[in-house]
C-alpha cells in the first residue's frame, strides 16, 4: 500500500512539473518599438500602450499566450529578425527577406498611410534641393521619390519621429516624411500650436502584420483568433 501510494506521490509530481513547464513553454517575449498612437512606450512605468497594444493584448488572452513585450529601437528592430532573439515582432510590413525568418498573420494590425509635413503653406510642394526627414530605418521615402522632385531632395535619417518634428519646428528641416496617423498624432499631442502643411500620399498603403519566429506557433491558430477578433471589434483595426 505504502509503494503504491509513493508511486502515485511520484507520478502527481511529475505531471505537476510537466504541467508547469507547458505553462512556461507558453512564455514569448515581443519585440515592438515606440510608434505612437500605435505603439506608445511610458518610460515611467517602463511598459507599452497603445491601439495596436489593445488589439494584441486582446490576441493574446484569446489563444492563451503569456507574452513579454519589450523595446527596441526600429533600427535595431529590424537586425534582431535575422538573431532569431525574439518571439514575435509588430508591427511589420511583410517583405519576402523578412518572410525568411517570420511566420505572419493574415490580418493586418493596422494600414499605415504616410504624409508628407512641411512648415510651409505651398500650393504646389517642390522639395528640390530641400532637407527632408525621415525616421531610420523606415524607408517610405524610397517608396514615393518620384512624387513632389524627392529624387532631388537630401534626406536626414534620425532615431524617432518625435525627434524629426522637433528639427521641423525648429527649422532644421523642410519637411518629414512619415505615417500620417503617427505625424498627426505627434502635432496635437506634442505641438498643437505648430501649423503643418499636410500632403497625403493617397497611392501608398503598406499592411503591417505581428510576426512570429519560425516554429514558435501554430499560425493558423492565430489567424482564426485575430479573425474573429476583427469580426467582433472592428475599430481595433481602422487606424
Amino acid at each position: 500500500m505504502f509503494k503504491i501510494t509513493k508511486l502515485l506521490a511520484l507520478f502527481l509530481l511529475f505531471s505537476l512539473m510537466a504541467s508547469s513547464n507547458a505553462k512556461a513553454a507558453k512564455k514569448l517575449t515581443c519585440a515592438t518599438t515606440h510608434y505612437p498612437p500605435y505603439t506608445i512606450f511610458d518610460e515611467s512605468k517602463n511598459e507599452f500602450i497603445g491601439s495596436d497594444i489593445t488589439l494584441l493584448q486582446l490576441l493574446f488572452k484569446n489563444i492563451d499566450l503569456d507574452v513579454e513585450v519589450v523595446n527596441l529601437p526600429w533600427a535595431r528592430l529590424k537586425k534582431e529578425i535575422k538573431k532569431n532573439h525574439y518571439d514575435c515582432y509588430f508591427s511589420l510590413g511583410k517583405l519576402p527577406n523578412r518572410e525568411v525568418f517570420l511566420d505572419y498573420t493574415d490580418t493586418p494590425t493596422h494600414i499605415t498611410k504616410i504624409a508628407i509635413f512641411s512648415a510651409r503653406d505651398n500650393k504646389k510642394l517642390d522639395l528640390t534641393n530641400k532637407i527632408v526627414g525621415v525616421h531610420r530605418g523606415i524607408n517610405f521615402h524610397l517608396d514615393i521619390a518620384h512624387l513632389h522632385q524627392l529624387e532631388n531632395a537630401s534626406f536626414k535619417k534620425l532615431p524617432s519621429n518625435d525627434v524629426l518634428f522637433k528639427m521641423l519646428i525648429n527649422e532644421r528641416l523642410d519637411a518629414v516624411i512619415t505615417s500620417k496617423v503617427v505625424g498627426e498624432h505627434i502635432l496635437i499631442n506634442q505641438h498643437p500650436d505648430f501649423m503643418a502643411n499636410i500632403t497625403n500620399i493617397t497611392r501608398y498603403q503598406l499592411p503591417t502584420y505581428i510576426a512570429f519566429k519560425k516554429d514558435t506557433i501554430d499560425i493558423s491558430v492565430v489567424n482564426k483568433a485575430l479573425l474573429k477578433i476583427k469580426t467582433t471589434n472592428p475599430l481595433l483595426f481602422q487606424k
